[in-house]
């Protein structure tokens, strides 16, 4: 998915974001679409920093090393005026990837209940491990703090199988639970614009009548999900007898059922490799029957039609159909 987001938005897009986010490592000019699934070098300060964006509600907060200089007897010689905190991103878009990042339930599959990015307060996080297990990350942060974490050989070898969750994680955790250990605790703030809408559970989109699971999610005020066509569960007119969705040219022997449309190629791919997920539902044909479709031609000379029959009635008639085997 990151990598179909980065075609189509490209590459320039993201990174005009990185630099706006305060990343300044990405300078090669041999890019691609692997930038983002680890393609570039970024240090661990900037990539923290660049999630504090998400953590103030889009704005940036640039690092500061030195924020004041005493003398031996505590007088304050210099002090660095606040920084200025530019909105780099749309408060709602900020809140919406906080909300994503801090849905424990939804990284479950991947990293079991209650794993190391589970904190006991509201906060979201992000691992991440790079080929050969040579690096691993964790960032995440709360509406306090954000921290960033990397474990790897200091001679940039490979790790014996250690990802970010389990090795960078676990010291993020600990870390997060003494950092605010006196601190209130405190829930992102939730922006003006932002609504939540039902949707299905598996397509996203607003759910048809015949959606099987549903949830809340949130969106921008403006950006609403896609409406009830776009649903992956609808109730289809398919033609009985080619098999293909009906239209003006096949009017009769037209029946309704409920079936999977999914139009994307790989999409469709996946559902035929996972029926059990679709609860082994049909999935949709992408064609309607034409003027030129061959269909069955079915007639039924013996019995008479009306007539009445009894016993061991033989059943005699015409099948007009190229390839015609059999018929039960």
């Amino acid at each position: 998915p990151a990598v179909s987001t980065l075609y189509q938005v490209g590459l320039p897009s993201l990174l005009e974001m990185c630099h706006r986010l305060g990343i300044r490592s990405l300078t090669r000019q041999d890019y691609g679409l692997s930038l983002t699934l680890g393609g570039g070098e970024v240090t661990l300060l900037e990539m923290t920093a660049a999630y504090g964006a998400l953590a103030t509600g889009g704005q940036r907060v640039d690092p500061q090393y030195v924020l004041r200089i005493e003398d031996q007897a505590g007088e304050v010689l210099w002090e660095r005026q606040p920084p200025e905190r530019p909105q780099v991103l749309d408060a709602r878009h900020a809140y919406i990837m906080t909300d994503i990042l801090g849905d424990d339930a939804a990284r479950q599959p991947t990293f079991g209940q209650d794993s190391a990015l589970n904190l006991p307060f509201p906060s979201a996080a992000k691992t991440g491990t790079t080929n050969d297990y040579r690096d691993a990350w964790t960032v995440g942060y709360t509406p306090d703090i954000v921290t960033g974490v990397w474990v790897g050989n200091s001679d940039n070898s490979e790790m014996a199988g250690v990802a970010g969750a389990a090795a960078a994680a676990p010291i993020w955790h600990t870390f997060m639970e003494a950092a605010h250990a006196d601190l209130p605790v405190r829930d992102f703030q939730r922006p003006a614009g932002v609504v939540e809408h039902e949707i299905s559970a598996d397509s996203g989109a607003r759910p048809s009548a015949q959606c099987l699971v549903r949830k809340q999610e949130v969106f921008a005020q403006e950006q609403p999900p896609l409406d009830e066509s776009h649903d992956w569960y609808q109730m289809v007119k398919i033609d009985s007898l080619s098999g293909l969705l009906a239209g003006e040219h096949c009017p009769d022997h037209v029946i309704e059922q409920l079936m999977v449309v999914v139009r994307d190629p790989r999409g469709r791919e996946w559902v035929q490799a996972h029926p059990e997920a679709f609860r082994n539902l049909p999935l949709a044909p992408l064609e309607a029957c034409a003027e030129g479709t061959v269909r069955a031609e079915v007639v039924i000379l013996q019995p008479a039609a009306g007539s009445a029959a009894r016993g061991i009635v033989p059943i005699v008639g015409t099948v007009g159909l190229p390839d015609f085997d059999h018929y039960d």
